[in-house]
């Protein structure tokens, strides 16, 4: 079974290098992914990821939801697989070329991740942006149409909400899924819609758990580490469980 403590990527979402190594050192050994978001890569560049591999062996993903054009999202995977980071993401709603191009460059096992419906989006969000009603009549019908795409491009993985990770699990066992939008029994979802707790997410059949406020804003971030693995275990623990014949 994988250690629950590797399942919880934390987003270093702040824009200075110090404060950003300062999460590092405090939750190295709390956490398995260390998630470089807009806000650093912007404000630090490809000299942050440097920095975080001087101090720590976890996974680095780079998460800068690539939406352009083949070409320049061919370029960016290109200069990206050189920084020695794990994942990057490319959204999907860039087309199935994009991702393909991305998947073609992609070396020192640089694994490319589909974005594929943003969890702070709803359907009446959707339907605003366009979006042909029957198409989002669940929001589920559209990431699976992405995860198809994803599939298609030979991608590695895919981000969703764990309201659709099971059905993307079962039509492509082939996927790590990395969902975002999880909180704690309880808490306020800020400005999360499709939101679960790491149980929940977990026994769905998430992969990675992308876990930021509810670690970086509590009394004790370490403690919450450690009770989000212990959560995370349980789930675990509960899927391998064999079911009792009726």
């Amino acid at each position: 079974m994988m250690n629950p403590k590797d399942k919880i990527v934390f987003p270093l979402d702040v824009d200075r290098m110090d404060e950003a190594l300062r999460w590092v050192d405090r939750l190295k050994d709390l956490v398995g992914v260390f998630k470089v978001g807009f806000e650093l890569y912007t404000s630090c560049g490809p000299k942050v990821i440097e920095e975080i591999k001087k101090r720590s062996d976890n996974k680095i993903f780079l998460d800068l939801k690539l939406n352009d054009i083949p070409n320049t999202v061919l370029r960016t995977v290109r200069v990206a697989s050189n920084l020695g980071v794990n994942w990057i993401t490319v959204h999907a709603l860039s087309g199935l070329e994009s991702l393909r191009s991305a998947v073609s460059v992609a070396y020192n096992d640089l694994r490319i991740v589909a974005v594929t419906v943003l969890t702070s989006l709803e359907r009446a969000d959707l339907m605003e942006l366009g979006f042909n009603a029957e198409l989002v009549r669940e929001v589920k019908d559209l990431v699976l149409r992405l995860a198809r795409l994803a599939y298609q491009a030979g991608c590695d993985g895919i981000v969703c909400s764990a309201k659709e990770v099971s059905k993307v699990k079962e039509l492509y066992p082939e996927f790590f899924t990395v969902v975002p939008g999880i909180r704690l029994e309880g808490a306020k979802k800020d400005d999360q819609v499709r939101v679960v707790t790491p149980y929940e997410a977990v026994l769905a059949g998430a992969d990675y758990l992308v876990i930021g406020r509810p670690i970086r804003e509590s009394f004790s971030p370490e403690k919450t580490c450690r009770e989000i693995a212990e959560e995370i275990e349980k789930a675990l623990l509960h899927k391998e469980t064999p079911k009792e014949p009726v």
